[in-house]
């Protein structure tokens, strides 16, 4: 992963080559900067589980209606 950085203003992964952060303008940051990359990854962790939990609940939600469906038409 040579080619991306961290910026230090948004904590968005950018292109190293790029001169100035896409996401907010800032200058480009420097690469390994440790608490950066920290917080970025501690950011994906959050944005990850949440939307493991939304996929979660979709898939049970999915599953209750299989369950009435299969009832009603065992009831038949």
């Amino acid at each position: 992963m040579d080619f991306v950085c961290v910026c230090k203003s948004c904590s968005k992964t950018i292109q190293k080559d790029f001169l100035y952060c896409p996401w907010c303008g800032a200058e480009n940051a420097e690469p390994g900067d440790s608490a950066i990359l920290e917080n970025v990854f501690s950011q994906l962790e959050v944005k990850q589980s949440s939307d493991r939990n939304v996929r979660i609940k979709k898939i049970e939600s999915q599953l209750a209606e299989i369950e009435r469906s299969l009832d009603g038409f065992f009831k038949k």
